[in-house]
């Protein structure tokens, strides 16, 4: 038998040359030349699908500390906002009527420390020339022991103002923080989505104002039964994600597991933190997403490749190589010494054959098919314009050969 001579990148062109020149093709066309990749049986971890949902590191209603009047909204929902914002305000004129009040008492408490503190100055200097006076002789006790009284009495004054100013002080501070409460500042980064009020309405204390959610990461939710919290709680082990909306496929490695099994649903709770590398067009918090979760039991499975996997309405399928050879001489053709037979590859038929696709498993996808045995060649690359029974010309995927196990047919 004649072998196939490699012909580097262009291979495939020059098989299809070879096919329209060749007598014994057989087909209106000529084969398609395609890749193939052989069906490989493992031990694989068997894996369980699980839904769940996609959510914000954050989410907050965003409300008041202060009763008042909504004067000033300041974003829409979808608008982008930063951490410190301003979002919205509330009617201050009262709390700022109050604050002038409070410190103009500030400075008239002020000035009474200043006269007491000058009382207090002139009764001491009272104090201590009765003082000498009594040491001289000049005096009697009871007008020392007054004087003494007296500066006490100042004296106590003074702090009584002082406690008096601090009390006003504080007062001030309260109300300007209050003030401050009167715009309602963005906690963090993120992107409002909701407006739980307008404008001209009464906001009590405590009352929602506006919907934020973080920007950024973003976090996937998964609902596990109970019966498998000891093969994934504590286990460094990866989860294959499907996000329904985008048709994205993930892989998590890192996740937390909250260890408690809801009564109601018998489930726990797996979460895996996405990356800010993620297009926030595409991933946002409220998309349904299902995950294949190791179940910690181990079976030997069909893989394929995931490019070998189509979908049409009735379910996965794929194309499987058979027939055909290498090479397939026509009758009373002759191989001259010294020089190779030019007839050609014979081609072999694309098979249909479903598919039952169990979980994915890194680049391949574990399956389940009475209609595929190990070492099947499926068409990994040219399958989508293949229709059931077409001839075509295998290549291995890495390589611009014919496969091996493909010999001249009968």
């Amino acid at each position: 038998m004649t072998r196939w001579r490699s012909v580097g990148g262009g291979a495939v062109a020059t098989v299809c040359a070879l096919l329209i020149a060749s007598p014994g093709r057989g087909q209106d066309g000529p084969p398609a030349a395609v890749s193939v990749d052989a069906v490989q049986r493992e031990s694989v971890q068997e894996h369980r699908l699980v839904t769940g949902q996609l959510r914000a590191v954050r989410r907050s209603r965003v409300a008041t500390k202060e009763p008042g009047l909504l004067i000033d909204l300041l974003v829409r929902e979808g608008q982008p906002v930063s951490k410190g914002d301003v979002l919205a305000r509330l009617d201050s004129r009262r709390l700022e009527l109050e604050l002038a009040q409070i410190e103009a008492d500030a400075e008239a408490v002020a000035g009474i420390i200043e006269e007491r503190k000058a009382t207090l100055t002139w009764r001491q200097r009272d104090l201590e020339l009765n003082r000498a006076s009594f040491e001289r002789g000049a005096s009697n006790p009871r007008e020392l022991l007054d004087a003494e009284s007296v500066v006490s009495v100042a004296n106590a004054r003074v702090r009584q103002a002082e406690r008096q100013h601090a009390v006003v002080a504080a007062r001030a501070e309260l109300l300007k923080e209050r003030l401050s409460d009167m715009n309602i500042i963005a906690p963090f980064d993120g992107v409002v989505v909701t407006r739980h009020a307008e404008l001209g309405e009464w906001i009590g204390e405590g009352d929602p104002v506006l919907e934020l959610v973080s920007s950024g990461k973003i976090e996937v939710w998964l609902n596990v039964p109970q019966r498998y919290f000891g093969a994934v709680a504590g286990k460094p082990v990866a989860i294959a994600l499907d996000i329904e909306a985008t048709g994205q496929s993930l892989i998590i490695n890192e996740k937390r597991v909250i260890p408690e099994v809801d009564p109601r649903a018998r489930s726990f709770i797996v979460v895996a933190t996405l990356g800010d590398n993620q297009p926030r067009g595409r991933l946002t918090p409220g998309m349904s997403v299902t995950a294949w979760v190791p179940t910690g039991r181990n079976a030997e499975r069909l893989t394929v490749a995931k490019d070998a996997v189509l979908r049409n309405e009735t379910g996965p399928y794929v194309y499987v190589a058979r027939g055909g050879g290498r090479y397939a001489r026509p009758a009373g053709r002759r191989e001259r010494r010294g020089v190779a037979d030019d007839s050609g590859p014979a081609p072999a038929n694309a098979i249909l054959v479903r598919v039952k696709v169990l979980f994915p498993l890194d680049d391949r996808f574990v399956i389940d098919s009475t209609g595929l045995v190990e070492g099947d060649l499926v068409v990994v690359e040219g399958n989508e314009r293949l229709s059931p029974m077409m001839p075509i010309i295998p290549l291995r995927r890495d390589a611009s050969e014919p496969p091996a196990t493909f010999e001249a047919g009968p």
